[in-house]
């Protein structure tokens, strides 16, 4: 996991490094492919949220497991993902055939990284141009550091409701 700055925005972004210079990298059916292996997936039990506003924005979660209404339990299909070199991670899945869920293949330029969110189907990442508001490849010097702990979460649109924190991410350890 990398914090890196927008290209185009300049904001801050947290995602997981997936190609380095000269990959290739494509998704197919929501599977990932590295340089034209088929990365591991082995489902799990699934992500359960309760489904209410969230953020800022104060959006609602997206769930595979259809309309449940305010309060109710959302759920998303989780898979584990082993990349090359053995690193296993977490990914949700919220609908297959999503337009992130087939891509072309992408060929990582010299002094650049392709990167992708955890929750593939609600993650604007380099699979995405930066034309149209997406990471696409992101350059070396827009990299700032890994991330090795969530220190603070909310499902809130402000900090100080203190109901909408999510403790039991507080200190969490980022795999």
């Amino acid at each position: 996991m990398v914090v890196f700055r927008h290209p185009v925005s300049g904001q801050d972004y947290i995602k997981r490094l997936i190609g380095l210079p000269g990959d290739k990298v494509q998704v197919k059916n929501g599977v990932l492919f590295l340089n034209g292996q088929a990365q591991e997936q082995v489902p799990t039990d699934p992500f359960v949220e309760t489904y209410d506003a969230q953020g800022s924005v104060g959006g609602f979660p997206a769930c595979s497991n259809g309309a449940v209404g305010i309060g109710g339990e959302c759920e998303k299909e989780r898979a584990m993902e082993t990349l090359e070199g053995g690193v296993t991670h977490a990914i949700l899945n919220i609908r297959d055939g999503l337009g992130a869920d087939n891509t072309p293949v992408f060929d990582v330029p010299e002094g650049h990284f392709f990167f992708m969110g955890d929750n593939r189907d609600n993650s604007i990442d380099s699979r995405f141009a930066q034309a149209g508001g997406g990471v696409g490849m992101v350059p070396f010097a827009n990299l700032l550091g890994r991330a090795d702990r969530v220190i603070f979460s909310s499902a809130g649109s402000r900090m100080l409701y203190f109901w909408t924190w999510r403790g039991d991410r507080f200190f969490k350890a980022i795999e």
